[in-house]
């Protein structure tokens, strides 16, 4: 919210999966769809690499379904990934504008 967006909904599901946080991006009119995650500090892979080939596709039938059963005006729309690396105590967290 610091960065200017509206949240519109967090933790969207339907049948082709969930989208963590759905937003408008008020700076570049832009609706903006998220995926959070969160890894250890260690984990073998970062937090945007667990986002996989797999992940994409669903999140973007996903978004296309709220597309289509919300009517939402927007000029454009991108996908961002919030990378959040912990090691229990301390917190990292990484955002990638247009990760895909």
């Amino acid at each position: 919210m610091r960065k200017g967006y509206n949240i519109l909904k967090r933790n969207f599901r339907c049948y082709s999966g969930e989208i963590d946080i759905i937003a408008y991006d008020q700076h570049e009119r832009t609706l903006v769809f998220v995926e959070v995650k969160l890894r250890r500090k260690n984990a073998q892979t970062s937090p945007s690499e667990s986002v996989d080939n797999r992940k994409i596709q669903k999140i973007r039938k996903t978004a296309m379904f709220f597309l289509k059963t919300n009517k939402i005006k927007y000029e454009s729309l991108r996908f961002d990934v919030i990378g959040i690396e912990t090691d229990g105590e301390n917190y990292r967290i990484e955002h990638i504008k247009d990760a895909f």
